[in-house]
């Protein structure tokens, strides 16, 4: 596949409401799935930050105007991603779940120590590995209209959100060939990226489903139940998400040769369209 044309980023500045009885099954009578997206949520307000303090150290090092140009929408965006879901979370927040609180820290501390004691190289092959996941998961995402199953809150800060993952895909990996360079140290740092943000967020579904076990249990059932329910997903992922996770390891790999799905498009120009009362 050729590369495609250069991608616009657009910084969008949406305004969604969020209920304060905001119901954390976020996909009806699938909780598990629900509350991983919900992990994934309070996940963006500590990566997405450390991502920008990223970008901005590499900066002085990119001779690029057109990367300059790429770097800094990429920031505005992501800036404007975390802003929404920390008002997301918030209202999470109100439905209980104690143990999330202490999660939370230990991320911020972790993404703080990655910052302060890791090498610009290090933190440049973390944010490509990051955003080489998101764009499989978005793709994915929209190729099986997962978004549908999602409750209206939910779903349009999540299509916002995943649409501009797609628009800025290739930002990560031209700063990090820019400035860094080196296929191994890409994929060996990308893997722990991966790793590390994955266990965050299977920790959070993990919280959230044992933090009233008793009540969990009365109301979803037991292992049988859970696995019934989780089974099409998983087998799904197996399927469609995880051949393109592994495309994107490959030595070859590069995120211009991947087109932007044109229902994204769609829903990009949606989100671009001035209000009737702007």
């Amino acid at each position: 596949m050729g590369e495609e044309a250069r991608q616009e980023i657009t910084v969008r500045r949406p305004d969604f409401a969020f209920p304060d009885d905001l119901d954390p099954v976020l996909i009806e009578g699938c909780p598990e799935e629900s509350y991983t997206n919900v992990g994934l949520s309070l996940l963006l307000p500590y990566l997405e930050p450390y991502l920008i303090r990223s970008m901005q150290a590499a900066k002085p090092l990119v001779s690029d105007p057109e990367l300059l140009r790429d770097l800094a929408a990429f920031n505005a965006q992501e800036g404007q991603h975390y802003r929404q879901h920390i008002r997301f979370n918030q209202h999470i927040r109100l439905q209980g779940f104690s143990r999330l609180a202490e999660l939370e820290a230990e991320l911020a501390s972790d993404y703080r120590r990655l910052t302060d004691t890791r090498s610009l190289r290090f933190n440049l092959a973390y944010a490509e590995g990051f955003e080489a996941f998101t764009m499989a998961m978005a793709r994915f995402t929209f190729e099986h209209h997962l978004l549908d199953r999602m409750s209206p809150p939910a779903r349009d800060l999540f299509r916002w959100h995943l649409v501009e993952e797609l628009e800025h895909r290739c930002v990560a990996f031209d700063v990090y060939q820019h400035v860094a360079r080196g296929y191994f140290y890409r994929l060996f740092v990308g893997l722990y990226a991966q790793w590390h943000l994955n266990r965050f967020v299977l920790r959070v579904a993990r919280a959230m489903e044992t933090a009233d076990p008793v009540a969990f249990r009365e109301k979803w059932g037991g292992v049988g139940r859970k696995w019934a329910r989780v089974r099409p997903i998983v087998w799904l992922a197996l399927r469609s998400l995880l051949p393109k996770i592994l495309k994107t390891y490959l030595p070859w790999y590069t995120p211009h040769a991947i087109p932007m799905p044109e229902a994204a498009r769609a829903i990009a120009a949606e989100y671009t369209r001035p209000s009737p009362t702007a």
